[in-house]
């Protein structure tokens, strides 16, 4: 697998971006990403649906059904993602919660995790949390009643992941966190949580911003 943590810590680089492509693309994956079709809560179907996003199985091309466009700059990373989630078996939700730092090898790249997945989602919604709801609405959450606002949001069909926000205030800046059901380390690695954590946040902040866009004056 490619070094995802390296990826996390040091940000992106031509070379590594170049090798990434080169592991994760359609004719390696699409043999496993394939698979999923009727598993692991994807529906029997030509396309795979998650996060607002549509994969074609029948090219591996990916459509932001939030923008009505093409999303191919995420392409290695979701296909990396998926590749993992098809090699798992179904397990039950554990209805208990756990953070970045109780994942396996976590805890010493929580710093790179926050600066990538948590603090967009402080930038974003801190200063309006209520749009929260909103936003994770338009990519089928629901609310919870977790710190100011949170939303559960199943980044997979089988792998929610819950986000919180405490709003600004006159004496805090405002603060986030994104928690996991502890069966998530059944269907991906702790970097392929990282990765799907990353996406999540933006297409939480894409919601958002159709959800702006909506409001425009004019």
């Amino acid at each position: 697998m490619v070094d995802v943590k390296m990826m996390h810590e040091k940000g992106p680089h031509p070379k590594l971006e170049d090798y990434t492509h080169e592991i994760w693309n359609w004719e390696k994956c699409k043999a496993k990403i394939m698979g999923l079709r009727g598993r692991l809560g994807f529906p029997d179907s030509l396309t795979l649906s998650f996060l607002g996003l549509s994969l074609s199985l029948k090219d591996g091309t990916i459509y932001d059904e939030l923008k009505k466009c093409s999303y191919s700059v995420v392409t290695p990373r979701v296909y990396c993602i998926l590749s993992g989630y098809a090699e798992a078996s179904p397990i039950p939700e554990a209805s208990k919660l756990i953070s970045f730092r109780q994942l396996s090898g976590g805890y010493a790249y929580y710093g790179a995790f926050s600066r990538r997945a948590i603090q967009p989602i402080e930038r974003v919604f801190g200063f309006s949390p209520e749009r929260l709801h909103e936003a994770a609405g338009l990519l089928g959450g629901v609310r919870l009643d977790y710190g100011d606002y949170s939303a559960k949001v199943y980044a997979l069909p089988l792998v929610p992941i819950t986000i919180i926000v405490w709003g600004a205030t006159p004496e805090f800046s405002p603060t986030a966190n994104i928690l996991f059901d502890s069966s998530a380390s059944n269907y991906l690695s702790t970097e392929q949580l990282a990765m799907l954590s990353e996406l999540t946040t933006a297409r939480l902040r894409h919601a958002s911003e159709v959800l702006n866009s909506r409001f425009k004056p004019g």
